[in-house]
């Protein structure tokens, strides 16, 4: 079963354990809860980390609960739902991601 590694502006905790073949991403915005758009440093920043989770490890960085880093693997899929919908934010965040993603920026 993978965790949901949620985004929640602070309001819960930030995990990034990797705890099945694929991760479930929610970034609900990182400045207010369900509202603020992403720029593009935290989308880069997201971008790195499913960079290293897609390619079977992990960022160096990840804040984890357990202490046991994850098995590596050849790959892994990953489930990124936006969820900062409140002003509309979500599909335009998904897009640009989606981006930088495809061209690796």
């Amino acid at each position: 079963m993978a965790l949901v590694t949620a985004d929640s502006a602070d309001k819960w905790p930030f995990l990034e354990d990797v705890t099945a073949s694929i991760l479930y991403l929610r970034p609900h915005g990182d400045k207010q809860l369900y509202a603020s758009g992403y720029s593009n440093a935290a989308l880069d920043r997201w971008r790195k980390r499913i960079d290293a989770w897609r390619l079977g490890g992990e960022p160096g960085d990840a804040k984890r609960c357990s202490g046991k880093k994850p098995r590596k693997r050849a790959s892994r899929d990953i489930y990124c739902y936006f969820d900062n919908d409140a002003k509309v934010k979500a599909p335009l965040d998904a897009r640009k991601l989606t981006e930088k993603l495809r061209h690796g920026e």
